[in-house]
């Protein structure tokens, strides 16, 4: 008796993992996550403040997780080349490098993502649609995981891992571009 219920133990296993192995492969090799706000600001208000890095850290979510993480800007100091890599011990924030590598004035800015110790290809893309007296700010970020069956399974798991951020940082954004519209011109 005993041996049969031991049988079935790793039979019932070896199933499991090979069910899991399979679809794995079923799923998704990409993830998506986006989120939008309306901002009572203009395109031309908004696009200096996410189109490099130098204000980057005053509306993005990261920065207030971790307020001592580390940041190291290089190339220009906006649009396609500006790069800023960040370093912090917090599990939450991670490190990594962004970089700009498309930059469509008042419309869009595209940039890729690198995190230590993930590969896979990730970007961010935020687009600007003016909408009455505002503008409609759309923040994605989609990642390609090619064959990677625990990225597949990761991917699954995304929207709501950064999904929560993604809102803060569009709300925060929102905030500093909706203050500095509302600014008398000097």
């Amino acid at each position: 008796m005993p041996f049969s219920v031991l049988r079935n133990f790793v039979l019932g296993t070896l199933v499991l993992i090979i069910a899991l192995f399979v679809g794995g492969f079923l799923l998704p090799d990409t993830a998506r996550v986006e989120r939008q706000a309306l901002v009572q600001a203009s395109p031309e208000q908004i696009f200096p403040l996410i189109n490099g890095f130098s204000r980057f850290n005053e509306w993005q979510p990261w920065a207030r997780i971790d307020p001592g993480m580390k940041v190291e800007r290089s190339g220009p100091a906006a649009g396609v080349g500006a790069r800023q890599a960040w370093f912090s011990e917090n599990k939450g924030v991670g490190s990594g490098n962004l970089e700009v590598i498309e930059s469509v004035p008042h419309e869009r800015v595209r940039m890729q993502l690198q995190y230590t110790g993930f590969d896979g290809d990730n970007q961010s893309l935020f687009t600007l649609k003016p909408q009455g007296q505002g503008t409609l700010v759309t923040w994605t970020y989609q990642t390609r995981v090619g064959n990677n069956i625990i990225g597949r399974y990761f991917g699954l798991m995304l929207d709501g891992m950064v999904g929560k951020d993604y809102e803060t940082g569009l709300l925060n954004l929102k905030l500093l571009a909706e203050r500095e519209a509302s600014r008398p011109a000097s």
